[in-house]
C-alpha cells in the first residue's frame, strides 16, 4: 500500500518572510500524500471489489475443469494425492473431514485398503486418514462416476465397463437360402454355395457375451476425459479457510477508517495552506499584475475621510485586514488630486477614496500589499 504519512520539509513562523522553495517542497510533501492516500483508497476499493465479485467454493465441492492448474485451494482428484500435514495447513477441512466419517457421510479406508482398491480397480474412492501424523490421502478417481441407489452403495468402487448380455441368433437348420442379413452376420468368410441351407424362423440360440475384464477399452462408451477437483479451502489462497464476506467486511472498515483519516488530514491541510499562505502574505509583498478596472458606479458615500467622502471597493483575492496596500494610480489620475493617497486593505478586496465621484471608469497600474 501506498506511503500515507505527511511529513513537511519545512516550518515557518508568522512574520518572517518565507522562501519560495521551501513552501513549493512544503506543497510537494502534501501532494505527495494526498497521491499515497489516493492510491491506498483505489487500492482497498478494488481489493473489496475482487473479493465481492470472486466466486468462492465450499469444502468438499467436487468439480470438473477443462484447465490442468490447479485451482487455489483445490487439489486433483486422479493422482491420490497425499495433503501432508493437513491438520496444521487445513483444520476446519480436517475436522469436517473426520466428523463426517464419523457419521458415516463419507468414506475411509485404511492404508493397506487404499492400496488394495488400486490394485483391484484402480481407484479408491475413500479417504485415508493418518490420524498419528495429520496427513489425509485423497481419493484416486479415475473412472466414471455414476449416481447411486441406496447410501450403501456411496464412494462404491467397480472396473467392470460392459456387462453380461443376450443376443438371440436364428438356428440353422441345414437347407434353404440366407438372406442379406443373416450373410453379414456370418461375415465373408461363410460359406454361401449351398443352395439348400435354411434358418429356421422359430428357433432361437442364445449367446451371451463375456464380461470385459479390467483394463480392456472395448465396449467403453464415447467420453471426455477432464481434471476433477475437490476444494479444500475457499478459492482466496491455498492456506484462507476464511469467510470472505468477513475480509470484506473489514476491508471496509479499514476502508472508512482511512477517508475518514483522509478528510482530517484535508482539514489540516486547509488550516496549513491558510496558515502558509497568511505567513507568506505577512512577510512578502504581494503584487497584483493586471489591470484593474473602477468603474463611477463602484463609488458610495463614506466619512471615514472627511476630505475624501466617497469610497470604491476593488476586489483582490489575495487581499486581508492585516496588510498595507499601496495603489498605484495611472498618471491622469494620480494629477488629479480627486484620489487620497492611502487605501485600506480588507478581506478580499481593497477600498479606495475620493473626493468627487469619477465621471468615467479608469484603470489602476497595479497594487502592493505588504
Amino acid at each position: 500500500m501506498a506511503d500515507t504519512n505527511l511529513v513537511y520539509p519545512y516550518e515557518f513562523q508568522g512574520g518572517t518572510k518565507a522562501v519560495a522553495s521551501e513552501v513549493n517542497a512544503n506543497f510537494e510533501a502534501v501532494k505527495s500524500f494526498a497521491g499515497g492516500i489516493n492510491a491506498s483508497l483505489d487500492e482497498l476499493r478494488t481489493a473489496i471489489a475482487d473479493l465481492k465479485n470472486k466466486p468462492t467454493r465450499e469444502m468438499f465441492d467436487i468439480y470438473y475443469s477443462f484447465s490442468s492448474n490447479t485451482p487455489a485451494g483445490a487439489y486433483p482428484l486422479w493422482t491420490g494425492e497425499t495433503i501432508t500435514h493437513c491438520k496444521s495447513l487445513y483444520p476446519d477441512f480436517w475436522n469436517k473431514l473426520n466428523n463426517l466419517v464419523s457419521l458415516g457421510n463419507v468414506v475411509s479406508v485404511t492404508q493397506e485398503e487404499y492400496e488394495e482398491k488400486l490394485e483391484e480397480y484402480g481407484q479408491c474412492a475413500g479417504f485415508y486418514i493418518d490420524s498419528l501424523n495429520g496427513h489425509v490421502r485423497l481419493p484416486k478417481i479415475t473412472r466414471f462416476i455414476s449416481g447411486i441407489d441406496e447410501l450403501s452403495q456411496l464412494a462404491a468402487e467397480e472396473n467392470a465397463v460392459n456387462t453380461a448380455h443376450t443376443h438371440n441368433l436364428k438356428a440353422y437348420t441345414g437347407s434353404g437360402n440366407r438372406n442379406a442379413a443373416e450373410e453379414r452376420y456370418l461375415g465373408s468368410g461363410t460359406d454361401n454355395s449351398k443352395s439348400d441351407m435354411f434358418w429356421s424362423d422359430t428357433t432361437d440360440i442364445e449367446n451371451t457375451a463375456a464380461v470385459v475384464s479390467q483394463g480392456e477399452e472395448e465396449g467403453h462408451p464415447k467420453n471426455v476425459r477432464l481434471c476433477l477437483y475437490i476444494q479444500v479451502a475457499n478459492n482466496l489462497g491455498e492456506l484462507s479457510e476464511l469467510d470472505t464476506a468477513a475480509i470484506a467486511k473489514e476491508l471496509e472498515s479499514g476502508l472508512i477508517a482511512l477517508e475518514n483519516a483522509y478528510t482530517t488530514y484535508s482539514t489540516e491541510l486547509n488550516k496549513l495552506y491558510a496558515k502558509v499562505k497568511q505567513d507568506i502574505l505577512s512577510s512578502s509583498p504581494v503584487v497584483k499584475d493586471v489591470r484593474l478596472e473602477v468603474t463611477p458606479e463602484m463609488f458610495k458615500s463614506d466619512d471615514t475621510y472627511e476630505e475624501y467622502p466617497y469610497s470604491a471597493d476593488i476586489e483582490f483575492e489575495d487581499a486581508s485586514s492585516e496588510l498595507i496596500p499601496t495603489v498605484n494610480f495611472n498618471l491622469a489620475e494620480s494629477q488629479s488630486g480627486n484620489y487620497a493617497p492611502v487605501a485600506e486593505s480588507l478581506d478580499g478586496y481593497v477600498r479606495i477614496y475620493a473626493k468627487q465621484i469619477p465621471e468615467q471608469s479608469f484603470e489602476i497600474a497595479s497594487i502592493i500589499l505588504q
